[in-house]
This record gives structure tokens, C-alpha cells and sequence, in this order.
């Protein structure tokens, strides 16, 4: 719109530009179909693009023949030039890349056809050679053909870094970073372009170079963390120590305190608020510190088993506490209120089991009942299914064995019969040897 007016304009596009293309000269052998492309090394353009041949020789013996490439666009535009298609059997100039092995591929244009022509010890003759020029001879009914042979050496050498860390009282050199460097001439030569500065804490980038000697080169970075020495030592082998009352302790053995940068550490052990003498659980602490003063401290569980002494105390000051002056049937019934069900068996000790953890199971509480009813003073039995999977006390009262079981659930408390106990749901149809204890009925 110009000054209140509209205008239609009309816009008509055209292209006149022709593609751009890099031809090539190509060797092939007879038999060869020709195609377009293979004269081509790169082509563009902004619409599509066609390629064609202006002439196709008739390919009848070795020799050159010329061939006129044409490409267009899909506006009429085109690119063309004379190619020259040489027809042979033989490669005459091969460049090679030092480290790559020459083959009959690269020499023939028929190599399953004249494999026979190229010996192996001339192969590997060359693949053995370094950089340089090198010719090869091959005879083919009866005339001698030379081939020209150029060796170079155009890539970098592999360099692999890896990242490194260390404390702000260290240095490091480009060993540290290095992995590992890998070259076709099997000489490389590293640098460390980087100026590190020791005073930057933190992470910086280290640039590396690796050179071969024919001046091919690479760089590669890695990253340089220097930090401050900030952790203490790590303390291990601190599990659970389980040691008899009175006894003498090793406490640092399996102990050890290893530091990261200044690797094993001394460590002490205190263990003032561990009493050998009386049976119970403790805790040790262990403490070390390395050159820098970051300590780390740790607690070590000590438990100081019990024995016999201590297991009958126990008993007595529960039996003082609960069960003096009861009946049998007092003493299973506070025993089974007092002592909660679990299936532990108690270990090597199921009395001090039941005692300190005031839980059991039925072996537990069974012989609960039997240590305080022998303390009483009343015959009493232990008795167990013949499975071994349930036990209870079998005791005589008034010149009578009843049956009686402190497991909490619903077994049947007592006093009973054989035949009760025998039928009580608890039972399951559990039996035991009647034999071999006295009859209740």
C-alpha cells in the first residue's frame, strides 16, 4: 500500500543457473557398464539434478576413451565436461596410507580374474615398507608392467586422555592424563600445551598434543580437578565383636584406617565405657586423623556374653520377682503372660534368651517352666511331640501328672489328660512316645 493505494505486483522466479559439479578421469577394465555417476565427485544445486552421457564409447580393448558428462537441472540448466575412461587391467599409481595393507584390490581390476599376477612376497614386501615411493613389477604374456606405489602418512595419531584429580599440595605431569597414543609409524610424541595453575581450586581444562613424525598431529582435553585434602581417614572392619566376660580383647584387630591421599593411618581405641566383667552391650569408639587434621571418628558394638552365673541371676531375680511362692499352675501362667510367643529356640542359651528379650518360643518357655518349678521343688517332666515340633512340661501335682503348656496362642494352658492334651486343637493330631513319660489320665 503506498499512500492509501493498493498495487498488485507480480514476482516471476527463474533459474538460470547451471549446477556445480567436480568431475573426475576413472579406470575401469573391460566389461565395464558405463555409468554417469562414477565420473562424478560432487554435484549441487537448489532444484533436482539429472546426469547424463552425451556419448557411450563401445569398450572393444584397453585403451582411452572419452566421454562426455552432462548434468542438468530440472530447468534445462546444465554443467558438462570430457571425461577420460580408461580401460585397463592394471592400477599404474596407488596411494597408499601408511598402515593400510596393499591388496590385490588395489592393483587389479580383476583380481579373482589375474590374482595369479601379484606374488605375495611382493605384497608384503611393500606393506612392510615405510613412507616413500616404491615401485612393483608384474609380468602378463610376456610384458613387464610397473606399478608406482606412493606410501604416505596423513593421519593424527589416536591420543586418549582421561581426567585427573589431585590435592592442593601436589603436581602432576602429562603421563597422568594419558591413556594411551597409537600411530601408524609407531613414533608419537606428546605435549602439555597447558600452563596448570596449582593455586586454581577447582577444575580446569589441560589440552594435550600428540604428533607423529612425518608432523601429523592431534589435540585432545581432559579435566584437572585440584581440590583441598578435607576427609578424614575411612575407618573398616568395624563389625559387631561378640567377646567372653573377663576376657582380653584385641580391639584393633581387623581394624584398619586408610586415608585417600596419604593411604594406611594409625587409629586409637577407646574403650573406657566397656566393661569386660559384666555381660551386656557396649560401644567402643575408634578414632583416627591424618597428617592434614581431618579426623573421623567411629563406634565399634561390643557385646560381653554372658555365663552361667549370669543366666542364674537372671532367673533369680525374675523367680524373686514373679514366681516365689506359686503353684505349678502360677508359675506356667506367669510365665506364659510374662514371656511372649516368638520362634526363636534362644541360641545356646534359651533361658537368658527368654529372659532378656522376654520372648520365645516353646522350647524357650518349656524350659522356663522346668528351671522354676525344679526351683520350687516339684517333679516335672519336659515333654515333646515325637516330630520335635512342640514342647511342654508334663508335672505332678498331689501325687497326679497333668499336662501343662506356657506357649501364649491357644494351646491348652492345663492341667490335662493325655487324652485332653491329645485333643486339644493346638495337637493337630500331634502325638508324642507314651512310653517314655509318665501316663496322665
Amino acid at each position: 500500500m503506498y499512500k492509501k493505494k493498493e498495487r498488485t505486483v507480480k514476482l516471476h522466479l527463474v533459474d538460470t543457473t547451471p549446477p556445480q559439479v567436480k568431475f573426475q578421469d576413472i579406470t575401469r577394465y573391460i566389461g565395464y557398464e558405463i555409468n554417469g555417476e562414477d565420473f562424478i565427485i560432487e554435484k549441487s544445486d537448489l532444484s533436482q539434478m539429472y546426469v547424463e552421457l552425451a556419448n557411450i564409447p563401445e569398450i572393444v580393448e584397453f585403451g582411452n576413451y572419452p566421454v562426455t558428462v552432462i548434468v542438468k537441472d530440472e530447468y534445462g540448466n546444465e554443467t558438462k565436461k570430457e571425461c577420460t575412461l580408461t580401460i585397463d587391467w592394471l592400477n599404474y599409481n596407488v596411494t597408499l596410507e601408511l598402515g593400510k595393507a596393499l591388496t590385490k584390490e588395489d592393483i587389479l581390476m580383476r583380481p579373482k580374474e589375474d590374482a595369479k599376477l601379484v606374488s605375495k612376497a611382493e605384497l608384503e614386501k611393500i606393506n612392510k615398507s615405510s613412507v616413500g615411493d616404491y615401485t612393483m613389477t608384474l609380468s602378463n604374456n610376456g610384458k613387464e608392467y610397473i606399478i608406482n606405489i606412493k606410501i604416505q602418512d596423513t593421519l593424527p595419531p589416536e591420543l586418549e586422555l582421561r581426567n585427573v584429580s589431585i590435592y592442593d599440595d601436589e603436581k602432576v605431569d602429562k603421563s597422568k592424563f594419558i591413556v594411551s597414543t597409537k600411530d601408524a609409524s609407531g613414533k608419537v610424541e606428546t605435549t602439555l600445551l597447558t600452563d596448570i595453575d596449582y593455586k586454581n581450586i577447582g577444575t580446569q581444562v589441560v589440552t594435550i598434543e600428540a604428533k607423529d613424525e612425518h608432523g601429523n598431529k592431534v589435540e585432545k582435553q581432559a579435566n584437572l580437578t585440584i581440590k583441598k585434602d578435607t576427609e578424614g581417614p575411612v575407618l573398616s572392619g568395624l563389625k559387631e565383636m561378640t567377646v567372653a566376660k573377663n576376657s582380653s580383647v584385641n580391639y584393633k584387630s581387623g581394624v584398619k584406617a586408610v586415608d585417600k591421599k596419604e593411604g594406611n593411618c594409625d587409629f586409637t581405641v577407646d574403650t573406657s565405657k566397656v566393661n569386660i566383667g559384666v555381660a551386656g552391650t557396649y560401644y567402643a569408639t575408634y578414632t583416627s586423623k591424618d597428617s592434614k587434621g581431618n579426623t573421623t571418628t567411629a563406634k565399634r558394638k561390643i557385646i560381653v556374653k554372658h555365663n552361667q552365673e549370669d543366666t542364674n541371676n537372671k532367673f533369680n531375680e525374675f523367680y524373686n520377682e514373679y514366681l516365689v511362692g506359686k503353684d505349678a499352675y502360677g508359675i506356667v501362667d506367669t510365665i506364659r503372660k510374662k514371656i511372649s510367643y516368638n520362634s526363636n529356640w534362644g541360641g545356646d542359651d534359651p533361658i537368658w534368651y527368654g529372659l532378656t528379650n522376654k520372648k520365645g518360643n516353646c522350647y524357650v518357655h518349656v524350659l522356663l517352666v522346668q528351671k522354676a518349678l525344679n526351683k520350687a521343688g516339684i517333679t516335672n517332666q519336659v515333654v515333646k511331640t515325637i516330630d520335635g515340633t512342640h514342647y511342654w512340661n508334663l508335672i505332678k501335682v498331689g501325687g497326679v501328672w497333668r499336662h501343662y503348656d506356657s506357649t501364649p496362642g491357644n494351646h491348652l494352658i492345663g492341667p490335662a489328660t493325655d487324652d485332653e492334651k491329645f485333643a486339644s486343637s493346638s495337637m493337630k493330631g500331634r502325638d508324642w512316645n507314651r512310653s517314655a513319660y509318665p501316663e496322665a489320665k
